[in-house]
This record gives structure tokens, sequence and C-alpha cells, in this order.
């Protein structure tokens, strides 16, 4: 007999999963067979598939351990809808690489963890070149929180780590047992986050075009194209400005897809610089705080748009150009220090 708690979370990971996606998800998990998944009935409401879906999973011995696949498997597959932070992990200079063997790992992981939290549900799955580990946090009192889990990627033999969902709590913890299970010694969060992991992984990996932070004007070349008929009378204006905006916005986003973030913050604590008589900022000694915050569903493509539709000047600052060569989008701007 399947426990209800877990008949429930079945249930209700497989009301997430959308229509158009609910075999492949189900296939993946692997835990029914295709038969059974032929004979899933998907032109009903979608609580009766769930329903359905608990009632295949009965005599199989259902455990928790299966449903937290089924988990990992479904935020895998929509891992957009999650928020990542990205961790690097350091080796003293003089330290060997060591074989990474990804069953130590699994296993220095999980003691390492349980040895600070007793109750806690941790539970792996690679997928994708990567070991997934999905970790339900609990206390002496309760039992693991299911429903609101934390996921880490890792990819063997880097030094990068993609968390989701870590309370400040559970960080110490989590961050020491994934520097001992890795052979690491040291790890720090980086100022990067965003919904694509993917993207993430494009900008710390070095996997997109890059281009060059520093622009040199070089003798203007003609571009292939395409040929119009167009009017005699008209003129092309400006075409050396056009074409010198062009070569800018190549230098600093290069010519291929950017990287998707969805905002970039800067905190800025400095003086305030102006004329004397500048209103009622005049004479203020005490840094001037504030927070801008640029925010699109695709940030670099929009910043890479700006200059060729006239909204801004080229080329635009490298505080907005750096930002997949620094691998960051939160920046705090202060005074230089002498």
């Amino acid at each position: 007999m399947m426990d209800d708690a877990v008949a429930e979370f079945i249930k209700r990971t497989v009301m997430k999963i959308p229509l158009h996606k609910m075999l492949v998800v189900l296939r993946a998990w692997s835990f029914l067979t295709d038969g059974a998944l032929q004979n899933l009935n998907l032109r009903q409401a979608k609580e009766s598939i769930a329903m359905d879906v608990v009632h295949l999973c009965e005599g199989k011995q259902m455990a928790m351990k299966h449903a937290a696949i089924l988990d990992i498997i479904y935020n895998h597959t929509f891992r957009e809808k999650r928020n990542w932070s990205v961790y690097q992990m350091v080796k003293p200079q003089d330290c060997q690489m060591e074989l990474f063997d990804m069953e130590d790992f699994k296993s220095q992981f999980k003691r390492n963890l349980k040895s600070t939290f007793q109750n806690v549900s941790i539970h792996f799955k690679e997928l994708d070149g990567a070991v997934w580990i999905r970790i339900a946090w609990g206390t002496h009192y309760m039992k693991p929180q299911q429903y609101k889990p934390t996921f880490v990627v890792y990819h063997s033999q880097t030094s990068y780590v993609f968390i989701s969902n870590l309370k400040k709590s559970y960080r110490p913890a989590l961050c020491q047992a994934m520097v001992i299970a890795a052979q690491y010694s040291e790890i720090q969060e980086m100022e990067l986050r965003s919904h694509s992991l993917d993207s993430l992984k494009d900008i710390v990996f070095k996997r997109y075009n890059q281009s060059f932070q520093t622009y040199h004007p070089r003798p203007l070349q003609e571009r292939n194209v395409p040929t119009e008929i167009v009017d005699p009378r008209v003129i092309y204006e400006n075409k050396q400005e056009k074409e010198r905006i062009w070569t800018l916005n190549r230098e600093a986003f290069g010519d291929g897809p950017q990287p998707k973030l969805e905002f970039a913050q800067y905190k800025l604590d400095t003086k305030f610089r102006g004329e004397p008589q500048m209103g009622i900022f005049a004479g203020r000694e005490e840094p001037f705080r504030c927070v801008v915050k640029f925010s699109s569903p695709h940030l670099l493509e929009g910043l890479r748009s700006l200059a060729p539709s006239g909204f801004a000047e080229a080329p635009l600052s490298q505080l907005l150009t750096c930002i997949p060569h620094k691998a960051r989008n939160l920046f705090r701007i202060g005074e230089k220090k002498d």
C-alpha cells in the first residue's frame, strides 16, 4: 500500500506538468512501463490524469525516493521556472587534481550533510552530464518539507555549482558538504543569478560567442546587404555613423546570441558630483546611496539593440557590456580607495 503522503506528492507533481510534456516527463522518470503510459488517457481533466498515474504506481512499492526522482525530472525539464544562483569553489594552488568518482561524491555529500541535519532527505539523478541533487530539509521535530526542496546542479571536475532555493540557515552545511565531496577547500557565492540555468552555464563555462571589450578603430568594410529597389532621390544619411555603431556593437556583444539574463542591478555608494548650486545635493558629504536595476525578459539582447535603435549612444558603458565577461549581474559601485 502506498503511503498517503507519497501519493499526494505524486498527484501534485503530475498536476504541474503541462499536457504536451506529460509523456515526456513520465517516460524520463522510467518508473512506469511504456505499456502503462500508452493506456494513460490524456483527454481528461488534469486531476483525473494525476489520479490515474497514482493508481498505476500502486502495487509497485512506490516510496518517497521514487517521487523525489520524478520531482527532479520535472524541475530539470522546466528549470527556467526556478531562480538559480552560482557558487564557485577553489582549491589551494599546490593541490593536485584527483580522479573524480561519482559514487564517492554522492556518499560523502550525503554523509557530511546528514552529520549536521539528521532529518534531511537527499536524492541524486545524473542528467545531461551533471548530477542533480534534491534536498528536502527537516528538523528534529518535523519531517523533511518535500514541497520546498533545494536543488543543486554540479558538473563533475568543474569548480561551479548552481543552486536554487537555498535558505541562509542551511547554506553553511550545504557548502561544507559540497566542498568536501568535490575535493575543494572553499566555496563562495558569485554575483550572478538568473532563471536560465543554461545561460548561467554558458557564461561561467565560456560557451557563448565572446566579444572584445576594447574597441580598436579599423577601416570600415562594406557588409553584404540584400539589393533593394530604392527611389534614386533617397540617399543614405549618416552611413558612416551607422557603420560605426554597428562595429562598436559587434565589438561589445559579438555576433552570436547572448546568454539570457533577466536583470542587472547596481548598488551605488558614491559621493554626488555636480555644480555647487545643484539643489538639495549641494555640499553633501556623505555617500549617495541608491539601487539602479535594469530588467528585461532578455536583458543582454535588449542592451545590444539600444544603440542601433537610437535609444542610446554608442559605445554603451562597460558597466553594461561587461556583464557576461565578468560573469556577474549584481554590482556594487563605491568610491575608489586611495
